[in-house]
């Protein structure tokens, strides 16, 4: 799999919620860990995550670091085959699961950091840039959007999200180009923070987010809301006519045919 590819779902039989996310408490860092094979984002992933961050900020938004058991793979975004054939309201319903599992990662009130150890595509790219502090695995990894190869645009509620993360010019050759980046350039456009060697990463970001999670937690919250409040409220303000842009797109003849050679493409 390349970043640049159509690869846009992934596809794993469906799990019941704790098997796809393994949760820990590691000295109050609360280790969100995606366990689902390639860690497509499937429904049952999806709200599994959106479970555990509501879960998390009733009980006072310790901090969260995301992260993948897969070796080669963070998250490489929706799960495709799962949806090849999907009638309109099954993929306007996986939409809405996603915008909302972006918006709770994104306005989650306590400091948020990602481990990416592995590709982060699309989706998964999507989900790495919602977190506060963002380290990236050296080497093979890259991260970017495919989106717009599949031939559908990059969600309008995740893209209130990226300006607010990212440079414009950064934006628009994530969600433009489409082939993603190295380590090295994440880090030189200020897609991650920091990077470090394969096996460090998670370690690195537990550290990091440690220092985070010493400042006072109330003024950590209400400086992020003052930060970042008003693309929240955009996000929740966003449209339908917006995801119906989006669902137009996807149900294209031509967005069908990528979807079809795409699926084709990753077997049984």
């Amino acid at each position: 799999m390349t970043i640049g590819s159509t690869a846009f779902w992934w596809v794993r039989e469906p799990a019941m919620a704790d098997e796809k996310l393994h949760r820990k408490d590691i000295k109050g860092i609360h280790h969100l860990v995606m366990n689902d094979g390639p860690n497509a984002l499937n429904p049952i992933l999806m709200d599994a995550l959106s479970g555990a961050l509501s879960e998390l900020r009733e009980d006072g938004a310790p901090p969260v670091l995301l992260g993948s058991s897969h070796p080669a793979l963070f998250c490489p975004g929706w799960d495709l085959k799962h949806l090849e054939g999907a009638q309109r309201d099954e993929v306007a319903d996986a939409l809405a699961r996603f915008n909302q599992l972006i918006f709770d990662l994104f306005s989650y009130p306590g400091p948020t950091g990602v481990a990416i150890q592995g590709h982060a595509v699309a989706g998964g790219c999507l989900l790495a840039l919602c977190c506060d502090l963002r380290i990236m695995a050296t080497g093979r990894p890259r991260i970017g959007l495919s989106e717009l190869n599949l031939g559908v645009p990059v969600p309008a509620s995740s893209l209130i999200m990226l300006r607010e993360r990212l440079a414009a010019n950064v934006v628009e050759e994530l969600v433009v180009g489409g082939d993603g980046c190295n380590a090295d350039r994440a880090r030189n456009q200020g897609v991650v923070h920091r990077i470090a060697e394969p096996g460090l990463v998670a370690a690195k970001t537990e550290r990091e987010l440690t220092r985070l999670a010493a400042k006072p937690a109330r003024a950590f919250a209400a400086t992020k809301r003052f930060l970042l409040g008003d693309s929240w409220r955009r996000m929740s303000q966003q449209g339908t006519a917006d995801d119906e842009a989006f669902l137009e797109c996807w149900f294209s003849p031509e967005t069908q045919e990528r979807i079809k050679g795409t699926v084709a493409g990753l077997g049984s």
